[in-house]
């Protein structure tokens, strides 16, 4: 890595979006699980910082993400290794009302990779929270995802996140690049 000191942001991997059925199964969930799961592991390798992002509603009346609900508990595989920060928000935005900053400033942090779900929600919102507030965002085009939103089927959606991104807020890149550039083998950005 040149010039930037990472943390991986894996955003809300939590079950509400894998249920069968469920109002927010995300289709491409499994895919993108696997994906990170791959860069969380070469990150962690690289002594690059993980730090678990996790939705939980404030209002104990919400169909999702309710306080207490098995649907808030992170899925197979995302639990949290050893000084693994998890930031628990209530919002979309990472950074809102979270320690999130502190813990990228005591870390010594001035990039962030974006990976989780969903694209057009969360990850979109913390994406440009970070920009704001003058982070190198890497935003994993492969390891986000959308749902369908009415007649707007959730690979357009994502497709056009992915755009926005690319051109305001972050650097779009596959699992595979940022392996490499956590790899040094493809010089960031």
């Amino acid at each position: 890595m040149t010039g930037n000191r990472y943390a991986l942001l894996v955003i809300d991997m939590q079950k509400e979006y894998f249920r069968e059925g469920g109002f927010l199964t995300v289709p491409e969930g499994p895919k993108l699980a696997e994906n990170l799961l791959r860069l969380m592991d070469v990150a962690r390798r690289r002594s690059v910082d993980v730090i678990h992002v996790r939705h939980i509603s404030k209002n104990p009346q919400d169909a999702t993400f309710r306080a207490g609900s098995d649907t808030v508990e992170f899925i197979d595989g995302f639990n949290p290794g050893p000084g693994e920060p998890v930031v628990t928000k209530t919002r979309p935005g990472s950074f809102y009302r979270t320690d999130l900053k502190d813990i990228l400033t005591r870390r010594g942090i001035d990039g962030v990779i974006i990976g989780g779900l969903m694209s057009f929600m969360c990850c979109d919102t913390t994406a440009r929270e970070a920009h704001a507030r003058g982070y190198s965002v890497h935003f994993l085009g492969d390891a986000t995802a959308a749902i369908d939103i009415g007649q707007t089927a959730a690979p357009t959606i994502h497709a056009v996140v992915c755009a926005v991104q690319g051109m305001v807020f972050s650097q779009v890149v596959t699992t595979e690049q940022m392996i490499d550039i956590l790899q040094g083998e493809t010089p960031a950005p």
